[in-house]
């Protein structure tokens, strides 16, 4: 029997294909990934087991809540494929028995096309306002005892711009440019590879900057009213006033 999503489950869908899609974009190979969320929301979709072939009705109906799906591309054909044919490429490429070099990353832009298209489908079609529907949960933190090639290591590896850190009970944060900037300043091989080593407590050049916060609860507009032009992420907290535990970071570009 079909099913329409409740705006709980379609956040969890919206989330799982962020998800998936940040992981393709770290490596093209796991397209897999996008492409698991797919039949995942299709067989909640239809209620059942199926192929993508299967799933492909009800989702592009999902999907046509998005003006990404049909009404842009056919604005900006140049710029654009409509959700049909990205949906049609994905199904006929997983299809295929090889996905090697240019195959795979045709699928992976693809797959994260397709993804891009659904996720928007869920939030706005579904008119999620608040911080906690586009927030991402859980963020990865530093420790001001982390050496400074690990924080590097973390912000290349999820390509963060800035980390959350946690000093003396306050949160701040350290942004890439500080980071990039203090080991740029190596004079020297041995230099740079002590530099590396020291601990973020122990690099007084990489500055912390003080956090922002806001409650899951808060709308768009006052998150967008604190970012101002500071593109700096927001901490999230709980919406109980007596709780300062952080649940998760909102970035412009989780706003797109």
């Amino acid at each position: 029997m079909d099913r329409k999503p409740t705006s709980g489950e379609a956040k969890h869908f919206a989330d799982e294909f962020r998800i998936a899609r940040e992981t393709v974009l770290r490596d093209a190979e796991d397209f897999d990934e996008v492409i698991h969320s797919v039949e995942r929301l299709g067989s909640f979709l239809l209620g059942k087991v199926d192929g993508l072939g299967g799933y492909c009705t009800l989702i592009s109906e999902l999907a046509y809540q998005s003006p990404l799906a049909t009404e842009i591309p056919e604005q900006f054909p140049e710029f654009h494929l409509s959700f049909e044919r990205l949906y049609e490429l994905v199904k006929d490429a997983r299809n295929d028995a090889m996905h090697q070099g240019a195959s795979a990353r045709r699928l992976a832009e693809h797959s994260v096309q397709l993804s891009l298209v659904l996720e928007d489908a869920l939030r706005r079609g579904y008119e999620m306002e608040k911080v906690g529907e586009f927030m991402v949960r859980g963020p990865i933190c530093a420790e001001i005892w982390h050496p400074i090639s690990f924080i590097r290591q973390s912000m290349l590896t999820n390509a963060f711009s800035y980390l959350p850190v946690k000093k003396d009970d306050v949160w701040f944060l350290v942004a890439d440019l500080d980071v990039a900037g203090y080991l740029a300043k190596a004079t020297s091989k041995t230099d740079r590879k002590r530099r590396l080593a020291t601990k973020l407590i122990d690099a007084p050049d990489v500055q912390l900057k003080l956090a922002r916060h806001c409650i899951a609860e808060a709308s768009l507009d006052e998150a967008l009213e604190k970012f101002g032009d500071d593109p700096s992420p927001l901490l999230v907290e709980h919406s109980r006033p007596d709780s300062t535990e952080i649940i998760g970071i909102l970035a412009p570009f989780d706003l797109l």
